[in-house]
């Protein structure tokens, strides 16, 4: 899952960042509300949940989700606001946001408001993900092969579990990189070919089927089969 994080407070926005980093989520962050809404604009697709000041040079929070929902731009949008009266939040939704904070807030529940707002009924997480003998359970971040457990770190995870929701399609390096790595990674890094590697071994190398294909030039591919 990727975060845009649009506060102009940088140490908030850098705390932010690192904080759902370690829960296990991608995200950039922006400190300028103008800046924030081109993001919105051009990248959406690329991002699963905007957390959005109030507050901000520029452009005021209130006016980009505004915008941004007049333009049909669905994305979930959870509002940081300092203004707690009823009026104010009944506004915020009115305005098309998706759900809001209250500052100051706790990180635990920043991340339970995350998690509930990126379980959208299109794009629910099914129980598990199977192609031939490999399982990946997304709520439970368990892997297994002919019934024995694969331990994966988070990274190898979010990779594995993006590519078998693509299962049979080739996957490029740009989308695994917009999908899973921040905006502005390093594009000509191998660190795709890095854990594509270790992800190979751990789940292809000691079987006799391999799932993981590279295609040269392109990207990457979970082979099904076909009847």
């Amino acid at each position: 899952m990727k975060v845009l994080i649009i506060e102009d407070d940088l140490k908030l926005a850098q705390m932010l960042k690192t904080a759902l980093k370690k829960e296990g989520f991608s995200a950039d962050y922006v400190t300028d509300g103008e800046q924030g809404e081109r993001r919105i604009e051009l990248h959406y697709s690329d991002y699963d949940l905007v957390i959005l000041d109030l507050m901000l040079p520029g452009k005021e929070g209130d006016q980009i989700c505004k915008g941004v929902r007049e333009k049909g731009i669905s994305i979930p949008i959870l509002v940081l606001t300092a203004k707690s009266s009823v009026d104010n939040k009944i506004s915020l939704l009115d305005l098309g946001a998706d759900d809001y904070m209250v500052k100051p807030f706790s990180l635990k529940e920043l991340f339970a408001r995350v998690r509930a707002l990126s379980r959208r009924p299109e794009k629910s997480l099914p129980k598990e993900i199977k192609v031939a003998d490999l399982v990946l359970a997304p709520s439970t971040k368990k892997v297994s092969r002919a019934g024995k457990e694969i331990k994966l770190t988070l990274t190898e995870f979010k990779l594995l579990e993006y590519l078998l929701a693509h299962s049979g399609e080739v996957v490029t390096r740009d989308q695994i990189l917009n999908n899973l790595w921040d905006f502005d990674f390093d594009s000509f890094s191998n660190i795709i070919d890095v854990h594509v590697k270790n992800l190979r071994r751990k789940v292809d190398q000691k079987y006799q089927k391999k799932l993981l294909e590279t295609v040269r030039g392109v990207g990457y591919r979970i082979k099904v089969e076909t009847a």
